[in-house]
């Protein structure tokens, strides 16, 4: 993401809960952190709860920074900055107010598998976050975090995607970072089943994703399949050894077109690399945002 685009301006904001899962995404954040040479900030959300025992506060503190300092362990001589924040309230509100208040690159955070329902985790903390925010979010499924520090650098990117207006930012900073990271671009659509053959409008539109420069400069492989979209994602995603799979939301939270509701959480679920959902990003909220009010504990 090493572009001058203002998206890709300020450190790496990563939610974290001290879970297994976010063991994982400490060492992703820390491989991305390397490659975009970027600061990294943590961020850990506490409930308000009625019983306000120090000694918890204390506990969390202590666990958020033990992340700190295995963060700056592994970025020892890189001279890249670490820092953690605690703060109490809704975890999606306070992740995204941070992140507009640093004017975050992205935001990474994780999902799981919970009683085997499609849903996202930390009590759909990542499901907020992608709804509500304008910074990329990257999302570490359950099974691709086994894998995921793996999938750096990038150098397979796939962008799935119908050929709505509304997806061309989203081909653009693809387009960004393929060129950037000298990686292959993958553009994939599902067309709905019954359609013989993919049009040659439908070519046409996925071919006006980008401008015509950035288009020769990356060549990127269009592709059209038929059948159940979240299947069809999966499966291109490991046909093309995706290591970023790239999708797009409207402002109203839906994935576009026939990426329908239910269908993002399957494919996070079930994914093998990271995501990254671009929701609006042609008009970042927090360009405009005011000042934000300041953490109650910051951890440098």
């Amino acid at each position: 993401m090493h572009t001058n685009s203002e998206l890709t301006q300020g450190p790496i904001l990563v939610g974290i809960d001290f879970s297994n899962l976010s063991k994982s995404i400490l060492e992703y954040a820390v491989k991305l952190a390397r490659q975009e040479l970027r600061p990294l900030h943590f961020i850990y959300v506490m409930p308000i709860v009625t019983d306000d025992s120090p000694d918890i506060l204390r506990i969390q503190e202590l666990e958020l920074e033990e992340y700190v300092h295995a963060a700056r362990e592994k970025l020892q001589g890189s001279g890249i900055q670490v820092e953690g924040t605690l703060v109490f309230g809704a975890p999606a509100n306070e992740i995204i107010r941070l992140a507009d208040q640093i004017h975050a690159t992205c935001i990474i955070v994780g999902t799981e598998e919970k009683n085997g329902l499609e849903r996202l985790l930390l009590g759909s903390v990542a499901e907020g976050v992608i709804r509500k925010s304008d910074h990329p979010v990257i999302v570490v499924g359950p099974v691709a975090a086994a894998m995921a520090s793996q999938t750096i650098p990038w150098t397979n990117l796939m962008l799935a995607c119908d050929t709505a207006e509304g997806v061309t930012d989203a081909a653009r900073l693809a387009g960004e970072i393929a060129s950037d990271h000298h990686a292959r671009l993958t553009i994939f659509t599902v067309r709905e089943q019954g359609i013989a053959s993919p049009s040659e409008g439908q070519f046409d539109a996925l071919e006006a994703m980008m401008s015509r420069e950035a288009w020769l400069a990356i060549k990127p492989q269009c592709l059209i399949r038929e059948g159940e979209p979240a299947q069809e994602i999966i499966r291109m995603a490991e046909d093309s050894q995706a290591d970023l799979l790239i999708m797009s939301v409207h402002r109203g939270g839906e994935l576009l077109s026939h990426l329908r509701p239910g269908l993002m959480a399957r494919v996070l679920r079930m994914a093998r690399c990271p995501a990254m959902i671009l929701r609006d990003v042609h008009a970042p909220h927090h360009l405009h945002a005011g000042h934000l009010a300041t953490p109650r504990t910051a951890l440098v």
